[in-house]
């Protein structure tokens, strides 16, 4: 009896103590290896998400960063197969094979954007910078200009655009699509803010 009323006692004070971290999810897991943690979070998070395409393309670059091209190539083409149509669906798919070296497969995905999604400006303007950035200039000028042509007065994706050619060392390149944003709004302080600021991160100053 004295074994039962001290159990009974003793449940108020349980079911208040802490929860306790998830096996696998605690401090030694995020301080071991680096793949194990890129993919048992991109599995976690897949599993909590399974049919959300935005969520499969990030876990698909998770699984690239890991070195398992065969499960990311998995995740990329289930998410594509959500969404064949969304432009930033397609645009991280192909992010992730720019920022892990497959340039073929890259410039495939961004295609696709162009392809499926042509009048996505944001998606568009995205590949743009993703692509001037790593010194693709001349993909990211055909994809800019299919921007420029749907949007002649969008002055903050020329910004955009023109930092992305700064970060790329291509200061000539820059200046015009700097000079189109000043012309757009000369007045607006904005532009002018967010030049200086680019020159500055960038110390473009020669």
């Amino acid at each position: 009896m004295r074994h039962l009323a001290f159990c009974l006692l003793a449940l108020p004070l349980l079911s208040q103590a802490p929860v306790p971290v998830r096996p696998g999810f605690d401090e030694a897991f995020f301080n071991g290896d680096r793949r194990a943690i890129l993919e048992g979070c991109a599995d976690k998070a897949r599993s909590i998400k399974p049919k959300d395409a935005k969520y499969l393309a990030e876990c698909g670059r998770a699984y690239l960063a890991a070195l398992d091209k065969p499960k990311a190539e998995a995740a990329f083409k289930e998410a594509e197969t959500r969404e064949s149509k969304d432009g930033q669906v397609l645009r991280l798919i192909a992010l992730a094979w720019l920022k892990h070296g497959y340039k073929t497969e890259a410039l495939e995905g961004y295609e696709k954007i162009a392809t499926r999604d042509p009048k996505n400006k944001e998606a568009l303007t995205q590949a743009a910078v993703d692509l001037a950035e790593v010194g693709l200039v001349t993909e990211s000028e055909r994809y800019m200009g299919v921007v420029a042509a749907q949007d002649r007065d969008g002055w903050e994706r020329f910004l955009m655009f023109g930092r992305a050619l700064l970060v790329a060392g291509q200061r000539k390149k820059a200046a015009v699509w700097f000079a189109r944003a000043a012309a757009l709004k000369p007045n607006e302080e904005k532009v002018f803010l967010e030049i200086s600021r680019a020159f500055a991160e960038t110390q473009s100053v020669m």
